[in-house]
């Protein structure tokens, strides 16, 4: 991929706009911190020159064997190859917990995009309340029916709480 089409990852907004885990958006934060440290390492070492000048000790030292010696060791420097299997596994085992994290937050976000679809949906196909008539407030909760029926039967036509938030509307 071209330098200029890449992008960075703001992990702060990742966190938040899906909701992540707080364990999940705490071993993000530790990774990216290694991470960090890991490149400033390498960067710094990247810098330091690794060449000796053998010449140069040569001269300023009186015992000349200790630096043929030293050049020889040098010179039959093999590096050594470790066993990086446990890392490994550690990194696998880190890389399988974040995928299974990664699978239950996309899981979460589908379902709570299908709720949020089926609300739009519920939004787009009701009517204004303006087109609404009192049979479709009757047929839609049952309870009201039965209420107003009580309200007349008794002569009482107050409802309970009006008067505490709105206000006692009386001309007398």
């Amino acid at each position: 991929m071209p330098p200029s089409t890449k992008v960075p990852v703001e992990w702060a907004k990742v966190v938040a706009k899906y909701k992540l885990k707080p364990s999940t958006a705490v071993q993000i934060k530790a990774f990216l911190t290694r991470h960090a440290e890991a490149a400033s390492r390498l960067g710094k070492l990247r810098e330091q020159d690794t060449s000796l000048d053998f010449k140069h000790y040569r001269q300023l030292l009186s015992n000349k064997e200790i630096v043929d010696k030293i050049e020889s060791h040098v010179k039959r420097f093999k590096p050594v190859k470790i066993d990086l299997s446990s890392q490994m596994k550690i990194i696998e085992a880190f890389e399988a917990k974040a995928n299974k994290n990664a699978a239950e937050t996309a899981a979460l976000v589908k379902k709570e995009l299908s709720s949020l679809y089926k609300t739009l949906q519920d939004i787009e196909k009701a009517r204004p309340v303006t087109d609404l008539t009192i049979d479709d407030v009757k047929d839609a909760t049952a309870e009201v029916e039965q209420i107003v029926s009580d309200m007349v039967r008794t002569g009482n036509y107050h409802i309970p709480g009006y008067k505490e938030k709105f206000g006692d509307l009386s001309i007398m």
